[in-house]
């Protein structure tokens, strides 16, 4: 996990305390350069989470320098990670419910008319929330549609990613234009391509996302 795919949520003490005993346990030699990578402190301060996880009993650290020095986790040190784990995935659990709750509509809108095989148009992060979502209600996509020519022709989430010409002969019920932004740009290049039966995201007065048919 690298702190620096997050942007919209402030990482607390706690995430980036996780974070770097994650990364030692992964790689008990790993430069104090990653682990300002990965946690997204400075790397004048990983040395003081360093010494202070030492001073707590929740690493040792073997070695005569820095260059060979390597973090071995203590019991101790498991156990602070287990519970530091533990609290994280609570929290997660708890964000996904209210992402569940804001995209209920569109759950409900796919389950009602039976769409079972739905291509999601954006291969971004809007399009990876709905896959997790879609996929824990038993729709399963059968891919993704991309413009861009990097992400074409490699896989997300384990799915393809077509462009919009050679998506359109695949057997689809359903293009959800994973956007909000730019929704409208994606339809209209989608429908130019001969797709079918687009929907794009609209927000209700209440905040709730919903879908609609794009004409």
């Amino acid at each position: 996990m690298n702190i620096n795919e997050f942007s919209f949520l402030n990482p607390s003490p706690d995430f980036r305390e996780m974070s770097i005993l994650r990364a030692i346990t992964k790689n008990p030699d790993i430069s104090q350069q990653r682990l300002s990578q990965i946690s997204g402190v400075v790397p004048s301060m990983i040395n003081r989470y360093l010494n202070d996880f030492e001073n707590k009993g929740y690493i040792k650290k073997v070695g005569e320098n820095r260059r060979n020095m390597q973090y071995v986790l203590t019991n101790t040190g498991k156990f602070r990670l287990q519970f530091l784990t533990i609290s994280y995935l609570r929290e997660i659990a708890k964000l996904y419910a209210q992402s569940r709750e804001i995209f209920g509509k569109v759950l409900d809108k796919l389950l009602f008319e039976e769409y079972k095989k739905p291509l999601l148009y954006g291969a971004g992060i809007i399009g990876s929330i709905l896959f997790d979502i879609l996929q824990t209600e038993g729709i399963e996509p059968i891919g993704f549609v991309d413009d861009s020519k990097v992400k074409q022709g490699n896989m997300f989430h384990g799915l393809y990613v077509y462009s919009a010409e050679e998506a359109k002969e695949l057997r689809y019920d359903v293009v959800i234009v994973a956007s909000f932004r730019h929704s409208n740009d994606i339809a209209n290049n989608a429908k130019n391509a001969g797709m079918k039966n687009i929907m794009v995201f609209t927000i209700s007065e209440m905040g709730e996302v919903e879908l609609a048919n794009f004409k």
